[in-house]
């Protein structure tokens, strides 16, 4: 994959990483990963503002843009290593998240499983709302919550739910969690 630095005129860096279903736009600061997503609100041109890349050769962007790579090439890939800055959540995103970092690739939980195994089984519905307030998909993979029925609901990135059934495509096709 192709790692372009730019500055979107906030106080982090970005990177755009090149996916099959299009540029995912990463920012960081000095706690980690704040942000990976494909769709930013931004209403400018991503490549005019790109600069040549002067990260390292083993930053943590480019890790994270070697992780990207092999997820979309193998369906799986462990972002556990990925380090995340967890500023401006709520002790229940927190708790959340991080459950749900622990999915496997290729498999799926629910909100009503998740609001369980925080301690709050009526919750579902909160689980839905930080879900929906997600700012580092694939890393946290929220596309593996799905209702309780079984039946895919909300995804706010780009495509909604076809972006979702798209990543659990991948999963089930090529991943195959240990």
């Amino acid at each position: 994959m192709n790692l372009t630095k730019f500055n979107p005129h906030f106080n982090q860096p970005g990177f755009l990483h090149s996916t099959p279903l299009g540029k995912m736009v990463s920012t960081w600061t000095d706690r980690g990963l704040y942000r990976l997503d494909w769709n930013l609100g931004l209403d400018w041109n991503l490549d005019d503002l790109a600069e040549s890349c002067e990260c390292s050769a083993d930053g943590p962007e480019r890790q994270l843009d070697s992780l990207l790579a092999e997820y979309f090439r193998d369906g799986i890939a462990d972002f556990e290593s990925v380090q995340i800055d967890e500023d401006g959540w709520t002790d229940l995103s927190t708790q959340v998240y991080r459950l749900c970092r622990k999915i496997p690739a290729g498999k799926t939980s629910t909100y009503k499983r998740l609001a369980e195994s925080v301690g709050r089984p009526g919750a579902s519905r909160a689980i839905g709302g930080a879900m929906s307030r997600n700012r580092i998909l694939i890393v946290i993979p929220c596309h593996r919550v799905i209702a309780s029925n079984g039946k895919l609901q909300g995804f706010s990135a780009p495509g909604g739910l076809r972006t979702k059934q798209s990543l659990l495509d991948l999963e089930q096709s090529k991943g195959k969690s240990p």
